[in-house]
């Protein structure tokens, strides 16, 4: 066939079994090969009343490297028919340029399925963009980024799977670079009924995507892993199967340049926006809280922030709350902006309106949310006061400058480590109790039971009990692990491969594991007559090749270890004479009304010295002399903290907002180094109880 078509100029040859068995899966190959190096078209005939349960959209490319250079492109399908007959596939055909060639039609033959049938397990991924997804195309979906794409992995399960089937098969998502995924309500069980038929059951699993940057982005297969009984019997052991589906492609483009209004930030979805404030009314030199709500579909938690400019105050971001509603097909939910107003004028004033720019990918255009305007009343307060007579007027600063307060206990070397020696008596003591206990009892090694358990090794069940128990043993002794975990199916192997074994020693170890459990509870005689040798052979060569026992985890270390990476945390607190010149000039300053100015020097000391609480507090003074009020709340705010005591910062705290438990940013009037040492109490009680 290669060589039919690399002899023409355009060729496609297309193959399959002429005979099938009703609801059994049919392979169907579609080889096409062209001269010169652009890649042909392949247009699919129908396939009716054979239903299409897989098909490979990107094909495989080889390139010719002889003078001439020729691609042969190879699509692949898997079909099923569920009634029995005579049916014709017609022609495929491939196009390139002004060329057609087609393919002999396809004589199938289907005949009736055994009821013995092979269990039969088909996967299919694929991408959804909104619009029906064709099995037989062959280019990869186009989203533009931010849009959301449905990821979908089909399960097809056949009569034979579904009888003997316990639990839904495992689905292990692939890792998806640079998009963000969200898990989706699937239907769960669905039946397969294209075009009438009902042979197999689709268990399907959703993801939504929403691509990140623009590009071709590959999606490696899915892993599915599924369990069938190997016998009869309800208590017969499970074999466990794993397949893989084929690779995704999404090529993501950026919303188009042409046409894009000024203030798009890069939302994509639909959308809608409403502002609301959190009191109707207010004061100079008050704060207001402003909130916009943009609500919508698409990946609202990368919304990008509205813009909002307030001629009458200063606005100031704040936070940002998200809620995603993912119970629907499309992702959406809301996501809200706030923002700090300190209004600087009274009077009735407008909150401008908000202009959200989006790209609507459905409409495939630009648009435009808005929200109106929304009023408040402020009246005259304390800025205003201070605006008009006095500025300083009741504010005083402070004039000495104490340096940095008292460094916490957390500071010290000192501290961390006896919090690090704290549990050395407790592991000093359990170290000495697991001695004592090794001398009162010395139990035979895993080993040398493997050994004894191998050399009278019988064909009874007996037999085939002790060789497995010593054989579990030994494997769990070596690998530092509970015997127990080697009860579920493929366990062992898995826990092989973690220890640096080979892939086929895991696998013979596994498949020995498998066969003396089938001759310890299957109630039947098995041939024994070697399985001791190979099961000593194989723990000999488990233990050359797993990693040292050092290598290994144990938990005896954990606390220790913790205890370890606590000694690394220290604060450094830095102290000098030029903060305290600095702090000088800010006073002398402040004293000439020049606020600006002082609240620069103060500014210059905090950041030099952070424990200093002076020049946090004067920092907050000078701030809101100078109108600025939330410099003004972060600054008495870190004072208070350092000095949960000092009255003057908590009673300026309270001009702005009263100062209550549940209120932003309160601080208890608690020393910090009394939550250490009760934080150190807490510590070494638990060490001493862990003993």
């Amino acid at each position: 066939m290669l060589g039919i078509l690399l002899a023409a100029q355009l060729a496609i040859v297309a193959h399959a079994a002429d005979t099938v068995g009703a609801c059994e899966p049919l392979d169907l190959s579609v080889a096409v090969s062209a001269r010169g190096t652009q890649l042909p078209h392949l247009v699919a005939p129908t396939f009716a009343p054979f239903d299409v349960m897989r098909s490979v959209t990107i094909p495989h490319v080889e390139r010719d490297t002889r003078a001439v250079p020729s691609v042969t492109v190879e699509y692949r399908f898997v079909l099923v028919a569920d009634r029995p007959g005579a049916y014709t596939i017609p022609p495929f055909e491939a196009r390139i340029g002004n060329e057609t060639a087609r393919s002999a039609p396809l004589r199938i033959h289907v005949v009736p399925s055994n009821a013995d049938a092979t269990p039969t397990v088909l996967t299919r991924a694929g991408i959804d963009t909104g619009t029906r997804l064709d099995l037989r195309a062959t280019h990869p979906d186009t989203v533009y980024v931010g849009q959301q794409a449905n990821y979908t992995v089909a399960v097809f399960l056949n009569d034979a799977v579904r009888r003997r089937l316990r639990r839904n098969p495992t689905f292990y998502p692939p890792d998806m670079q640079s998009m963000l995924a969200y898990d989706v309500p699937s239907a769960g069980t669905e039946q397969q009924t294209v075009g009438g038929s009902s042979c197999f059951e689709a268990l399907v699993y959703r993801r939504a995507l929403f691509p990140l940057q623009s590009g071709r982005l590959v999606i490696p297969p899915a892993q599915l892993t599924y369990a069938l009984p190997s016998g009869a019997s309800f208590f017969s052991r499970e074999e466990t199967h794993e397949l893989q589906t084929d690779s995704a492609v999404v090529i993501a483009v950026d919303p188009p340049a042409a046409g894009q209004p000024a203030g798009f930030d890069g939302a994509v979805g639909r959308f809608r926006v409403d502002t609301r404030v959190g009191a109707p009314s207010g004061r100079v030199g008050d704060p207001l809280t402003v909130t916009v709500r943009v609500s919508g579909t698409g990946n609202v938690k990368l919304l990008p922030r509205p813009h909002l400019t307030v001629p009458w105050a200063s606005a100031v971001p704040s936070d940002e709350r998200v809620q995603v509603d993912s119970t629907g097909a499309r992702i959406g939910g809301a996501k809200e902006f706030d923002w700090v107003l300190t209004p600087r004028t009274p009077g009735d004033l407008d909150v401008p309106a908000v202009r959200y720019v989006y790209f609507d990918p459905g409409l495939r255009r630009y648009a435009v949310a808005g929200a109106g305007v929304v009023r408040v009343r402020i009246a005259p307060g304390a800025l205003a006061a201070i605006d008009t007579s006095h500025r300083a007027s009741g504010l005083s600063v402070r004039t000495v400058y104490h340096g940095p307060a008292g460094a916490p206990l957390s500071s010290h070397p000192i501290f961390w480590l006896l919090l690090t020696l704290a549990p050395v008596p407790a592991l000093r003591a359990r170290w000495r109790d697991r001695r004592r206990r090794a001398r009162g009892a010395r139990p035979v090694p895993p080993m040398t039971r493997l050994a004894s358990a191998a050399a009278v090794t019988g064909r009874d069940a007996a037999s085939a009990r002790a060789l497995r128990r010593s054989y579990v043993a030994a494997l769990a002794d070596r690998l530092a692990v509970d015997a127990e975990d080697f009860t579920t199916a493929g366990a062992l192997r898995r826990a092989l491969r973690r220890a640096g074994v080979a892939a086929d020693t895991a696998s013979q170890a596994e498949a020995l594991l498998h066969h003396l459990d089938a001759a310890a509870f299957s109630g039947t005689d098995r041939d024994l007559e070697d399985a001791g040798a190979r099961a000593l052979a194989l723990v000999r060569r488990i233990d050359d090749e797993a990693l040292p026992r050092h290598e290994l985890p144990y938990r005896a270390l954990s606390l220790f270890a913790l205890a370890l990476i606590a000694l690394g945390g220290t604060l450094h607190a830095l102290q000098g004479s030029g903060p305290a010149d600095t702090f000088a000039n800010g006073v002398v300053a402040y004293q000439e009304h020049n606020y600006a100015g002082a609240r620069a020097d103060f500014a210059r000391v905090a950041v030099a010295v952070p424990r200093a609480a002076d020049a946090w507090v004067n920092f907050g003074t000078a701030a809101w002399a100078a109108h600025d009020t939330a410099n003004a709340v972060l600054g008495w705010r870190r004072g208070l903290g350092l000095q949960p005591f000092a009255d003057d910062a908590r009673d300026r705290l309270g001009m702005v907002h009263g100062l209550r438990m549940s209120s932003p940013g309160y601080v208890p009037p608690v020393p910090l180094n009394l939550l250490l040492l009760c934080m150190a109490a807490c510590w070494i009680v638990a060490c001493v109880g862990w003993h």
